[in-house]
């Protein structure tokens, strides 16, 4: 069951009696969370461009349907690479916010978390897609090298 920014608000008013210092506490946690799971998609990102430095020839020269794959392997990873760094690395300050009421400011941070999680779920399909594609190119690389 999904609910709305505003139902979600309404909740957290309530569950924290409007004590602004914990409803914000617990959106900057999961703030951090988005950011510390946008870390490990980074991290991924690097390892498989950095394998690609060592591997990506000899996988190429498997033929055109492998050397494919991994370019269009490469190309989903940098675009997941991309939007976490764009979407859900970016940075946005609390304080540069106008002054407002507490509902306000409470409906404002559930909406940006909200589009960094959506951001989240596109960069970590893409980041499948991606390593799915790679993995396939490197198991034509594998097969090819039965052959021998």
């Amino acid at each position: 069951m999904t609910v709305s920014i505003e139902q979600e608000a309404e909740h957290l008013l309530q569950l924290y009696e409007r004590n602004a210092a914990q409803i914000m506490g617990e959106l900057r946690s999961q703030l951090s969370i988005l950011a510390n799971r946008a870390q490990t998609l980074l991290s991924l990102a690097g390892i498989t461009i950095t394998v690609t430095g060592f591997s990506g020839a000899a996988i190429a020269k498997t033929g055109v349907l492998a050397a494919s794959l991994l370019v269009a392997g490469l190309v989903f990873v940098l675009a997941s690479a991309a939007i976490a760094m764009t979407g859900i690395l970016r940075v946005h300050w609390a304080t540069s916010m106008p002054p407002c009421p507490l509902d306000e400011a409470v409906r404002a941070a559930l909406a940006l978390r909200d589009m960094k999680t959506k951001r989240f779920d596109l960069s970590l399909r893409l980041l499948v897609i991606g390593l799915t594609l790679y993995v396939s190119s490197i198991a034509l690389l594998l097969l090819g090298s039965l052959r021998s």
